[in-house]
């Protein structure tokens, strides 16, 4: 009996951590739909709350989620710091990238230039990842060069 209190406290904890409400998911997209205005960017939204916008049409294969791709990108937050961009191409394997960009990019062909925004949940959610703080909602600017 003096167990249930711990285990039914560390079940909350573990089943709370990855998972956003939908208040919570509302108040994300409001976030987002404040950007895009605001930037005056012509975005899709897709069921699971990323937005994107084809800037370049490919015109190569299309990706596929085995695919390793060749990429130079630019990843920043919303208040517009860079924590990420690549100076030359680079490889990425599809199987190893969060939720949004493997949304985004299977489809999609060698050529393309994709804008897209990744609600937390669709990116590393409530962990931090070193220059992203948790809950983070990441914008990125992706250039696919080839598939390898």
């Amino acid at each position: 009996m003096k167990f249930i209190f711990p285990l039914s406290l560390l079940l909350f904890v573990f089943s709370s951590c990855g998972r956003y409400s939908d208040s919570e998911k509302s108040q994300i997209d409001l976030q987002i739909q404040s950007l895009v205005k605001k930037k005056g960017w012509k975005m899709e939204k897709s069921e699971s709350g990323v937005y994107q916008q084809i800037v370049e049409e490919g015109k190569g294969n299309e990706i596929q989620l085995r695919d390793l791709l060749v990429v130079n990108y630019t990843g920043h937050l919303i208040n517009g710091t860079v924590f990420d961009k690549t100076k030359k191409p680079i490889e990425l394997d599809m199987k190893s990238l969060i939720a949004g960009w493997k949304e985004v990019l299977v489809g999609k062909k060698v050529g393309s230039k994709v804008r897209f925004i990744c609600p937390p949940h669709m990116a590393y959610g409530r962990s931090s990842k070193g220059p992203i703080p948790e809950n983070s909602i990441l914008i990125f600017e992706v250039h696919v060069q080839g598939i390898k």
